[in-house]
């Protein structure tokens, strides 16, 4: 059994699965553990997601795929990026009226030289390519066609994804369990942009979200963890977030880059990292003659005549 606050839980043959990736509480790598000892026919997958992490939603896709079970997947409120492709995972997949489906290109986020950068643009196109065919494989539409609608960020009612082939049954509607901070996305339908005040249990949700979204477009994922667990608010995050940065370039000017990423797992202020680098870079060293490789330094250098001795000799030769 999995913990009661993890995002995505399996209980009594059925997987709930809300926001995907380990910042949330679970792993897919748990998640997964989990299924295997699950022995059954079949295992409900109900989902209402806003998504997470890419990687953790494909481990958990084929998870899903590969268990001998029937898989029934139910979409009763949102499935929205790599949720939507865990949706694809199951034998049958129902939608309720009112809930809606998104599929679009996966973004990451890197930091480091021009070549780091385009790394990660090759693995953002072949992951687009294999989501793209694994959308097509379970709609009957040609990979070209899904790229399209994924180039777009494309939002289906559950008529449409039944009229693209992602949905098998369109259900009855459901009241949504959760709503969420969807202002990662570009082309979020009007309903679901405000959350109503009086629904505190779906602000939390919110929260972790937009959370896990200013860490990635920070380029710190492994931070919002954290701040979801001591609960800080949205301003808090945005503060640490821009102090990393100030870390960073600190480092980089004081040329000790390499401290950046412990300074800032260890939670100190750019005022302490700057009182820190000032006292490392000013603390008394042996002068050094910077005109000389430490290795000349070390030498001990025989002058190429020896005055001294032919001063001996003269002082010897005049006494005699």
């Amino acid at each position: 059994m999995m913990p009661e606050h993890s995002w995505i839980q399996v209980k009594d043959l059925e997987i709930t699965i809300g926001i995907i990736g380990d910042w949330a509480g679970l792993s897919a790598r748990q998640l997964v553990s989990n299924l295997k000892d699950i022995d059954a026919d079949e295992i409900t997958v109900r989902i209402n997601s806003p998504g997470g992490s890419v990687f953790d939603g494909i481990a958990i896709y084929n998870a899903l795929r590969y268990h001998k079970a029937h898989i029934n997947v139910r979409i009763e409120g949102l499935a929205a990026s790599i949720a939507s492709v865990i949706a694809m995972a199951g034998d049958t997949v129902h939608m309720a009226t009112n809930a809606l489906l998104m599929i679009h290109n996966p973004f990451s986020w890197v930091g480091g030289d021009a070549e780091e950068l385009r790394k990660m643009a090759d693995m953002l196109d072949k992951t687009t390519e294999v989501i793209a065919q694994t959308y097509a494989s379970c709609s009957g539409l040609e990979v070209t066609e899904v790229i399209n609608l994924m180039n777009e960020e494309t939002w289906f009612t559950a008529t449409e994804a039944e009229g693209h082939g992602f949905v098998n049954v369109v259900d009855e509607a459901v009241q949504m369990a959760a709503h969420f901070d969807l202002s990662a996305f570009n082309h979020v339908p009007q309903p679901l942009v405000q959350i109503p005040p009086e629904r505190e249990e779906e602000k939390t949700s919110a929260h972790a979200l937009a959370v896990m979204t200013l860490c990635n477009k920070a380029g710190y994922p492994e931070m919002a963890e954290a701040f979801i667990r001591n609960d800080q608010g949205i301003e808090d995050v945005q503060r640490r977030l821009a102090e990393c940065e100030t870390i960073k370039s600190i480092c980089a000017a004081a040329r000790c880059t390499d401290k950046a990423v412990a300074y800032i797992q260890s939670g100190k202020s750019d005022e302490q990292v700057r009182i820190e680098l000032f006292d490392l870079l000013t603390r008394d060293d042996d002068v050094l003659d910077s005109t000389l490789t430490p290795n000349q330094q070390e030498q001990i250098i025989k002058p190429l005549v020896d005055t001294q001795a032919v001063y001996r000799k003269r002082n010897q030769t005049n006494t005699a």
